[in-house]
């Protein structure tokens, strides 16, 4: 009955976020509240709310939403577009080829949301200046954010959860996910350009504006600037040794927003509207749906069905892709992966199986939170974006245009590169 129970909530819950008929937030939330309420999870405490939510994923999002916040104010976002169609010359195909590369590049080193924040106050001046919707430029940049982000350990989230049950560090991430990262970019990039960036090629007299312009002179705050650099900076270099730190990522985060709000002398109320409240709870709901699906047995049952499968690598490895980039693409990569972390270690406990199946589910969880609005935080943060800036409103379907073409190129590759280097 539990069983069925979770799963009809499932599955109306998604129903009414892809048709997009009530706010997504809204429904992931209630979804979430009445899974609480009836007790499918037993002896439930909301003391323990952290075994169901990943406050570490929730920390990282709201504090760097704050600190690009408080960046964006200075007038830094301004400068860098400047700067950059300065350098490209106007030359329009060059200039979001670069940005492209760029955003996927940051990403491998912050996360992918906060690569988005970062780049989206360009992205919003460079459209205007094209005066054409920023919908395309935002979500090529969100697909790159999310291909950039699955070279590392700290690009993507799905990676940290990884990490975190695998033992595999940093390094580990670059040897085996940054080669095929790589070739998926430089595949994106030719598609992007060919097809999707194809309408804008004859557009660059329309950036001469910017292009005559001082870029010095859209810096608004140059102490308020600096400040918010370091703290920014700071964030960075925490990140990448959070490990050594012993400190986790949503904290060095948090504590960079603080210090940015301290810094900058504004106050909560001020930079709240940075935070993206949307996105917060629609992850909320997601997390707690996830545990749920856990906690019916959903999980066991998938586990002993792969593990049939133990004798054969290459079917092995096939069903375990496509069932993490599934998952991921419809009900969230963090959740799918927090849903998958204790079927691999059962599979490798019971079965035998070797440790290299971690790398199967970390490029197939990454490309396939391309797939649907709902697979990634970058996803949800830059169709918000869009919405709050341009009021231009999207539905599930519409990412789903989008991305579709783009995720399956990614998965198809990263399917071909696990068989070689894992399975044949």
């Amino acid at each position: 009955m539990q069983l069925i129970y979770v799963l009809s909530i499932f599955v109306i819950a998604y129903i009414l976020i892809i048709s997009g008929k009530l706010n997504r937030s809204t429904v992931a939330f209630a979804a979430g509240t009445l899974i609480l309420i009836s007790k499918i999870i037993p002896d439930f405490d909301m003391k323990e709310i952290g075994r169901l939510v990943d406050f570490n994923t929730i920390g990282i999002l709201i504090g760097m939403m704050i600190v690009v916040g408080t960046l964006r104010t200075t007038g830094f976002f301004e400068f860098v577009a400047v700067y950059v169609v300065r350098l490209t010359k106007g030359r329009i195909r060059f200039l979001l080829a670069l940005f492209t590369v760029t955003i996927a590049l940051f990403s491998a080193f912050l996360d992918n949301v906060t690569t988005i924040l970062l780049f989206a106050p360009i992205i919003f001046l460079i459209a205007d200046a094209l005066s054409v919707s920023p919908k395309a430029f935002m979500l090529a940049g969100v697909l790159s954010a999310n291909i950039g982000g699955t070279a590392t350990l700290i690009g993507d989230p799905p990676n940290i959860l990884i990490g975190s049950a695998s033992g595999f560090g940093f390094m580990d991430f670059i040897r085996i996910d940054g080669p095929i990262s790589i070739l998926a970019l430089i595949v994106t990039v030719i598609y992007l350009d060919r097809v999707t960036f194809k309408p804008y090629w004859n557009m660059g007299d329309r950036l001469q504006r910017l292009a005559s312009m001082d870029p010095s002179k859209a810096i608004v705050s140059r102490s308020g600037l600096i400040k918010s650099l370091v703290v920014f900076l700071a964030i960075i270099i925490g990140f990448l040794i959070h490990g050594l730190l012993k400190v986790e990522p949503s904290i060095i985060a948090l504590a960079g927003a603080a210090a940015a709000m301290l810094l900058s002398g504004k106050n909560f109320s001020q930079l709240s509207e940075d935070i993206e409240w949307d996105t917060i709870f629609f992850f909320i709901g997601l997390f707690v749906l996830a545990f749920a699906i856990q906690e019916v047995g959903i999980t066991a049952f998938i586990s002993d069905a792969l593990g049939v499968m133990a004798g054969n690598r290459v079917v092995l490895f096939l069903a375990l892709f496509w069932l993490s980039s599934l998952l991921s693409g419809f009900i969230g990569a963090v959740p799918a992966v927090t849903f998958l972390i204790p079927i691999i270690n059962g599979m490798i406990s019971r079965y035998g199986i070797t440790a290299d199946i971690w790398w199967v589910v970390s490029i197939a969880s990454c490309f396939g939170g391309s797939f649907s609005l709902a697979g990634a935080a970058a996803n949800m943060v830059g169709v918000g974006l869009i919405e709050k800036n341009s009021r231009e409103k999207l539905t599930y379907s519409d990412f789903l245009k989008f991305s579709l073409p783009v995720t399956l190129i990614t998965l198809v590759m990263g399917t071909v590169y696990i068989l070689v280097m894992f399975a044949i």
